[in-house]
């Protein structure tokens, strides 16, 4: 790989951080060395040094990356249903998942221990936007169950549950796999929201609430 040439019009620092993804992925974060990133990328440490002036900053642009991306991903249509929000969700996150698994893996195999390597300030805003995701989905369950489309639960265990549910799936969700992660986010949903509809025939003919062949247009 040529120092001077990012694949793909990438900044040297997006390249850092990708090759130090894909090694925290496979190797742990304790596992990998600045010499091991510099190694894999065709530099000497301390041009690395220069981008990253520490492996915890390397660590904290995952985390970021990740959380801003689920963040970001919550954004709804106001006239959507709450069973057409959850669906969206799920999609999106399920295809973003899928396009970065290493940095999925990373984001869950160091959780445990990130106020050992993150600063205070920097392990307040990754529970911020963690908050924020499990906040919006147990509001858009909430929000069924007034309106009369979900039935009555317990929408901070349903929420919880949720989230280990899709966020749980860089385990095993393959770009090359048997599902594309556009259908298996049309399984989740579909098990899920036929469990909280009351409607029986809206349960059974549309627990999406949309066309799923257009739904990755409703972004």
């Amino acid at each position: 790989m040529s120092p001077e040439a990012p694949p793909n019009g990438s900044t040297r620092r997006d390249e850092l951080l990708r090759v130090a993804t894909k090694l925290f992925a496979a190797r742990g974060y304790h596992g990998t060395r600045m010499d091991d990133v510099a190694d894999a990328v065709g530099l000497n440490k301390a041009t690395v040094y220069h981008y990253y002036a520490s492996k915890s900053l390397i660590l904290y642009d995952i985390y970021k990356g990740a959380a801003d991306f689920t963040v970001d991903a919550l954004h709804d249509d106001p006239t959507a249903s709450a069973r057409e929000t959850i669906y969206h969700f799920t999609r999106r996150l399920l295809v973003g998942i899928a396009s970065d698994i290493e940095r999925a893996a990373v984001y869950f195999q160091e959780g445990p221990y990130i106020s050992e390597w993150f600063t205070e300030e920097q392990v307040e805003y990754i529970r911020e936007k963690e908050t924020q995701v499990y906040e919006h989905v147990r509001d858009v369950i909430d929000r069924g169950i007034a309106s009369g489309e979900f039935h009555e639960c317990d929408s901070h265990v349903l929420a919880l549950g949720y989230i280990g549910m899709t966020l749980g799936a860089y385990r095993w969700l393959r770009p090359q796999g048997r599902r594309t992660a556009q259908e298996i986010a049309e399984e989740f949903s579909t098990a899920l929201l036929r469990g909280l509809i009351r409607d029986e025939t809206v349960r059974t003919e549309s627990p999406l609430g949309v066309d799923v062949r257009a739904g990755a247009a409703h972004d």
